[in-house]
């Protein structure tokens, strides 16, 4: 845990050197963003090393469960897609057959109409029932006058019915691309449910490895400390001095922030998971394990300051709510932010999930008061 304190602490030194020079230039804030992305560079350099095979294997079991989260969601969502249109496909083809209906009927009792102006038995009446015109011969004339008049319905009658033969055909194509998407999604559960036993064994198997050489501790102190580190080297707010100056001060907001996401607290602040660590957070277990409920939302207004993998934190964001305060985002399978980015009240920050040193889904949400680890309770409304 030292490692995430030392990065919130190096964000704290640049922060005071921000605000002595409050009025930059874009290029200075620029360079800024660049010296940063530098050090962060480093010090992800620095906590691969001290993780050794140990991280590269977890960041590559992360990467591989990712992908098959991914590929399951995309053909859901295909499917959906697919479904959506075959159901407008028949509503489309009810339509046009109704239509085509109406048409044929209007075209009958013209058809009839004329007739009756003429005074004898209805001839065109007799065509539309399939009757053979060369068995009325001396009704021509009538059905010559008629046609004329119905031209433009034919013409009419004769698009519906190409029309609906394309809609038959793309619902019938729709149909069958379901079929195999369907097969695609059983193929993609599998892959998925098999990248995750995966990662739970070796998860498992890392625990049982690191309590029996008794290193344990060793790297978790690593893994703290490549945070510290972090969180020590992240300076003022980057490019968004205009918005944060008309963003309500975070400290007024104490004890009033919404918790990022709808759940429960799985592990309070300070308590030691059975991997050992004590934490200087929370673990939160989302209610619904829904796209939507997996979502993780922006306390305030605030300005990201680290969005990528971090070792045994998996895909992480930390963002900087200003005043000193910053708040730690882990374990995510999705990030939809990236470091710089300005980010609203309840904005969606990430997708909870299962990176990093942990086996099912959850977020880890760490709030930090001028570097220190304070517990979120007392900054988040009950």
């Amino acid at each position: 845990m030292k490692t995430l304190s030392s990065i919130i602490l190096c964000f704290l030194c640049i922060t005071v050197w921000g605000t002595a020079h409050a009025a930059r230039d874009v290029q200075a804030e620029l360079k800024q963003l660049k010296q940063q992305r530098q050090m962060i560079a480093q010090v992800q350099k620095k906590l691969n090393a001290d993780l050794g095979s140990v991280g590269k294997d977890l960041k590559k079991l992360d990467i591989e469960l990712l992908a098959a989260r991914n590929a399951y969601r995309q053909v859901r969502e295909d499917i959906n897609t697919v479904d959506t249109r075959i159901e407008a496909l028949v509503k489309e083809k009810n339509q046009f057959k109704a239509d085509i209906q109406s048409l044929y009927d209007q075209m009958k009792r013209e058809a009839s109409a004329a007739y009756q102006n003429k005074g004898t038995d209805s001839v065109w009446v007799d065509v539309l029932n399939d009757v053979s015109i060369t068995e009325i011969p001396h009704r021509k004339y009538l059905i010559k006058l008629v046609m004329q008049a119905q031209e433009k319905d034919r013409e009419q009658w004769r698009q519906a019915m190409e029309k609906l033969a394309l809609l038959e055909q793309e619902e019938l194509n729709s149909r069958e691309k379901l079929v195999a998407l369907k097969l695609e999604r059983k193929a993609a559960e599998d892959s998925l449910v098999g990248h995750i036993h995966t990662k739970r064994e070796a998860a498992k198997k890392l625990h049982a490895d690191i309590q029996a050489q008794q290193q344990q501790e060793i790297r978790l102190a690593k893994q703290e400390k490549a945070l510290q580190r972090l969180l020590e080297g992240m300076g003022d707010t980057l490019l968004s001095a205009d918005k944060q100056s008309q963003s309500t001060p975070i400290r007024k907001l104490k004890g009033k922030l919404a918790w990022p996401m709808d759940g429960h607290v799985m592990v309070g602040f300070g308590k030691t998971t059975h991997t050992g660590i004590k934490l200087a957070g929370v673990h939160i277990s989302p209610k619904k394990r829904t796209e939507t409920g997996k979502q993780v939302l922006a306390a305030s207004q605030g300005q990201v300051r680290y969005a990528d993998w971090f070792g045994g934190y998996g895909l992480m964001m930390i963002v900087d709510y200003g005043q000193g305060v910053m708040a730690v985002y882990a374990h995510n399978d999705a990030l939809h932010k990236q470091l710089g980015d300005w980010v609203e009240k309840n904005e969606v920050l990430a997708e909870a999930g299962s990176t990093g040193w942990i086996e099912d889904i959850r977020l880890y949400f760490e709030i930090r008061d001028k570097g220190k680890a304070v517990n979120p309770t007392q900054w988040c409304k009950n």
